[in-house]
């Protein structure tokens, strides 16, 4: 209405939404888009089979191998003295909790607006990858809980995480964490042996890790400052939180960094390989023999 200036604003209105509609990027992007809500839905909801496919086992001798990584001490010990305020772990809850919203937003970016299509293409088939081997493959191999949960799996083993969960309840009552709410419902899903989206637990390694590197390294490769500072301080919150809220050993997100960025290297080559450019068909013309 203010720049072009259409003589029948509707009319011009329908034509435009019509081809926007008829829009190959766009058909193509719907397409991609409710395939990757199913499949998320699959990958969320099959956490909750991970224990009966393989008991959780894991989690001591990931809790005793975390804890020489760094020097003897928990990680979260060594963070606490930094982060061990109220205020700051609801601040550390809200970001770990925007997680969802920002991986949404990365994936409707290369879904639908992104112009760079080895980009687009590398980023998304490293989302289904990273999702389909760290989040499926490790999660069933390294099958295990995670911190909040060590005490109910592991009744019977010494809790090295008492006191973070001592620190959450008291912090909860002051600033409510979100996490403490997730990780009550994730248990009666787990004692219900419910299925669902979102449901199920799994600590080993980290998603959230996985998928904030994921989204690092798309925004290393943008022309702009901001996208790469962005990235860099949402996964520094996103590992910080992972632990700081009892939700993964550090060493979760380590290997997550670890395994995303062979998958990253693995889709850069896919990508650039002649097994994903579309495949053409050539007519050709045959000249007969008159004889």
């Amino acid at each position: 209405m203010i720049k072009i200036r259409p003589q029948k604003l509707f009319a011009y209105l329908r034509l435009e939404l019509k081809k926007w509609l008829l829009n190959y990027q766009f058909v193509r992007g719907s397409v991609n888009y409710v395939a990757i809500c199913i499949f998320l839905s699959a990958m969320t909801s099959f956490k909750s089979l991970i224990p009966d496919i393989n008991s959780f086992s894991w989690d001591p001798a990931l809790a005793n191998f975390d804890r020489q990584l760094h020097g003897g001490l928990a990680p979260w010990e060594i963070i606490q003295p930094l982060v061990g305020m109220p205020v700051i772990s609801h601040f550390i809850d809200i970001i770990y909790g925007a997680w969802f919203v920002v991986m949404l937003t990365a994936v409707f970016w290369f879904i639908f607006i992104s112009k760079n299509e080895q980009l687009r293409r590398q980023f998304l088939l490293t989302y289904i990858l990273s999702w389909a081997i760290n989040g499926t493959v490790l999660a069933v191999f390294f099958s295990s809980v995670g911190p909040a949960f060590f005490a109910n799996v592991y009744p019977e083993t010494i809790n090295p995480y008492q006191g973070l969960m001592a620190y959450l309840n008291n912090a909860d009552a002051s600033y409510p964490l979100v996490a403490l709410e997730a990780q009550k419902m994730l248990w009666e899903f787990y004692q219900s042996s419910a299925l669902g989206t979102a449901g199920g637990i799994s600590s080993m390694p980290s998603m959230h890790v996985s998928i904030a590197f994921l989204i690092l390294l798309a925004c290393w490769r943008a022309h702009y400052f901001a996208p790469k500072v962005f990235g860099s301080i949402f996964l520094a919150l996103i590992l910080i939180g992972s632990v700081h809220l009892g939700w993964h050993y550090a060493i979760d997100g380590y290997l997550s960094i670890v395994t995303t960025l062979m998958i990253w290297k693995l889709s850069a080559y896919l990508v650039s390989n002649e097994i994903t450019k579309p495949v053409t068909c050539e007519v050709i013309e045959r000249k007969t023999d008159p004889a």
